[in-house]
């Protein structure tokens, strides 16, 4: 311990002696010319100095004391002094979510421009379906008239001839065409979208059925007259009706 201190007080006592000896011939200029022998026997002298005031002896020549001269200080280094080295930032020392590039999500649904497009077919469908209809208009009504006769129909094989005539196989009986196709609220009803009643002597279900024709009107056929369009303002159809169904896709 007491070694380590006395090698501290020389460290300190040496530094300044050298300042002071390397600082004096600039800053006196009638000073005489200093050799570098002369001024390493100088520095010599005074280290022995340092040296004998705390208690140790220097051992050397001036050339060692020219290599303690001579020899560089060193910069200064991690170890010497408390730096904490920056380190570049990274992903790890912030919160950075990645931006992925967007993903495109196929569409599923109809666009507005299909939608439309497809309902305007539907129509023209349904106006093609009531055209092939109103050449029957007259024709006298028969029930359980067979099917694909033209000269009698009853209301469900006149709705299964004309469906029929552009691509679309319907049942026979209104029962039956009743559990077809989808649903579609009174409010929503278009051209060619099919209506199910019931009538006096069908006990409360689906006895009869006609075809939407747009205006609240149906064209359909029923007892005298036979095939013809009726409001759907009449009292019976009014009370009587069930179901609409949409058949044309």
């Amino acid at each position: 311990m007491l070694n380590t201190k006395k090698l501290k007080k020389v460290t300190v006592t040496l530094a300044a002696s050298l300042i002071v000896t390397f600082s004096i011939p600039a800053g006196i200029s009638h000073a005489a010319t200093i050799t570098p022998e002369s001024q390493a026997v100088s520095s010599s002298g005074l280290l022995q100095s340092i040296f004998e005031r705390v208690g140790l002896q220097l051992d050397g020549k001036a050339s060692d004391v020219e290599k303690i001269k001579a020899k560089p200080i060193s910069n200064y280094s991690e170890d010497s002094v408390n730096i904490t080295p920056v380190s570049n930032p990274s992903e790890n020392s912030t919160n950075l979510t990645p931006v992925s590039n967007p993903t495109t999500t196929p569409t599923t649904s109809p666009t507005a421009d299909e939608s439309n497009k497809e309902q305007t077919t539907n129509l023209a469908l349904a106006d093609q379906i009531i055209k092939t209809g109103e050449k029957y208009l007259g024709t006298p009504y028969k029930f359980g008239a067979p099917s694909g006769q033209t000269n009698v129909f009853d209301c469900s094989s006149f709705v299964q001839y004309v469906y029929g005539k552009h691509g679309i196989d319907l049942p026979r009986t209104s029962r039956q065409q009743s559990k077809v196709g989808t649903t579609v609220p009174r409010s929503q009803l278009q051209k060619g979208d099919l209506m199910f009643f019931k009538t006096s002597s069908s006990g409360g279900e689906v006895g009869h059925v006609g075809i939407y024709a747009g205006d609240n009107k149906i064209l359909h056929t029923w007892g005298p007259g036979g095939v013809r369009y009726d409001s759907l303002s009449t009292p019976w159809l009014k009370e009587g009706f069930l179901v609409a169904k949409r058949v044309i896709k």
